[in-house]
């Protein structure tokens, strides 16, 4: 019986024999009737290949010839020098920087830079240079761009370099902090003496040594700040001692007791345990909360409201208030902390800083918290063109990220003007949204921010078309 060989074998035997019927003629040819075919389309593929090479080897050596890239606007790079040129009306013209090449392309190419070797670029005229002088080299791309938080921290003076007062350094994106509970606040001065409480995103002036001595500041020690650091934090009312007119003089009945402009009256509501504080006026009676009152008893002037007994808030029930007129003068109670909150001290190992960061209604957040030192030394780097009290001395953004921000302006006022903020810690302001397209951006990577704190950024040249457009002689 055959096996499934000799099977195999007797129909390509026959197969064989049928071939070389039709290509000889004869059935019983001495050699296989595909042998030529074969042979020849195995030397013909050897030697396309060594064709393919012996081209391929030249084209390294000796490269040229490639004319893809003349397209109007298209970002030319030199493979064998890295010159970059822009290739406008029929010439390459060499280009100071990536952003002004991006500038002169607009928006056709999407900025892309095109590799060729010098042989392609040989009998193509080379114009003058052009560019904005100072411009950015290095654009971050769309989704680098942050839009988190910004934070800006104080350090004690000597710890920047070329820095001799405290240095501030500014970090984008979002930093782990401790962050200050409402009961706590930082007790900070600049140079001028002037001593600043820090509570509830609010920089509030101190009085005189009186008030820090009544609010239990008095053996705070101040956290020495530059301007540049204090400056964007929100404004709030000033703590001092509230001045009291016609202090001394008769004032309305409480409880049927004449009362006296100047004093302070306690009521007491055992019932659900509360008390409130009030001052007495020349019109009547005014909320005070516990800091208020405070300051009042301490000032030397309200001794004249207790002619004949202790400085000290006159006790009296819920119904002595009855029929007694509320004063219409100014408010002693908003925007200032109803008790004093406690002077947090940093320790030396962080750095007290304020996070600005967008709230629930939409307008920006202070938000002070105390951060590690070693996190904001560990990326810090020097600010360019700092000036000492204005801009910060460093900078914390991630290698290839940036910002794209804008002027947040008062409320109905006119937005001001968008600034492309680069790794480096520069602000390039952008003339219209064409240019920020031209860049690779959209309005709706923009990020409000206030001007204070775009002023702690040095201001580079301004992006604009034109500007690229203009030759840049060579400086002699």
């Amino acid at each position: 019986m055959q096996s499934r060989k000799d099977q195999v074998q007797a129909y390509f035997f026959v197969v064989g024999r049928l071939a070389a019927a039709v290509t000889h003629g004869r059935p019983d040819v001495l050699q296989p009737p595909n042998r030529r075919l074969n042979s020849g389309m195995v030397l013909g593929v050897l030697l396309a290949c060594v064709l393919a090479g012996v081209f391929g080897i030249y084209g390294v050596f000796k490269p040229g010839g490639d004319t893809s890239w003349r397209q109007p606007g298209a970002i030319v790079m030199d493979k064998n020098s890295g010159a970059r040129y822009v290739y406008l009306d029929g010439q390459l013209r060499p280009v100071l920087n990536y952003s002004s090449a991006r500038l002169v392309s607009g928006q056709s190419g999407g900025g892309q830079v095109i590799s060729v070797s010098q042989s392609s670029l040989t009998g193509t005229p080379v114009g003058q240079p052009i560019g904005i002088p100072g411009a950015p080299d290095a654009l971050p791309s769309a989704n680098r761009l942050d839009t988190g938080p910004w934070t800006v921290c104080t350090e004690p003076a000597g710890s920047a370099p070329g820095s001799a007062g405290p240095a501030v350094t500014l970090l984008l994106g979002r930093s782990e902090g401790a962050v200050l509970q409402p009961d706590q606040a930082l007790v900070v001065s600049t140079s001028d003496s002037t001593n600043w409480l820090v509570w509830q995103g609010k920089r509030h002036r101190l009085g005189d040594r009186t008030v820090l001595e009544t609010l239990g500041y008095g053996d705070a020690r101040p956290v020495l700040v530059a301007p540049s650091w204090l400056n964007p934090i929100p404004q709030g009312q000033d703590i001092s001692v509230p001045v009291t007119p016609g202090a001394g003089l008769p004032g309305p009945l409480i409880d049927g007791v004449e009362s006296v402009v100047g004093q302070v009256y306690e009521v007491r509501n055992p019932a659900i345990g509360t008390d409130q504080l009030y001052l007495v006026r020349q019109d009547g009676i005014a909320p005070l909360s516990r800091t208020s009152a405070a300051l009042l008893l301490a000032a030397p002037f309200t001794k004249q409201s207790y002619p004949d007994s202790p400085v000290r808030p006159i006790e009296v029930g819920p119904a002595a208030m009855a029929g007694v007129p509320a004063s219409a003068g100014a408010d002693l109670v908003g925007g200032l902390p109803q008790v004093p909150p406690r002077a947090v001290t940093p320790t030396a190992d962080s750095y007290p800083c304020v996070l600005f960061g967008p709230s629930v209604g939409g307008e920006l957040k202070a938000t002070a918290e105390l951060l590690p030192a070693k996190q904001v030394r560990a990326e810090a780097v020097p600010v360019g063109a700092h000036v000492a009290g204005t801009t910060a001395d460093e900078v914390v953004i991630p290698a290839g990220g940036g910002v794209l921000a804008r002027d947040q302006p008062a409320p109905g006022a006119t937005p001001g003007p968008a600034y492309l903020i680069t790794e480096v810690g520069t602000r390039f302001p952008l003339a219209d949204v064409n240019v920020m397209a031209a860049l690779g951006y959209s309005e709706s990577s923009v990020v409000r921010v206030p001007a204070e704190l775009l002023q702690l950024l040095p201001t580079g040249p301004l992006l604009i078309v034109q500007c690229a457009l203009q030759v840049s002689a060579p400086r002699s």
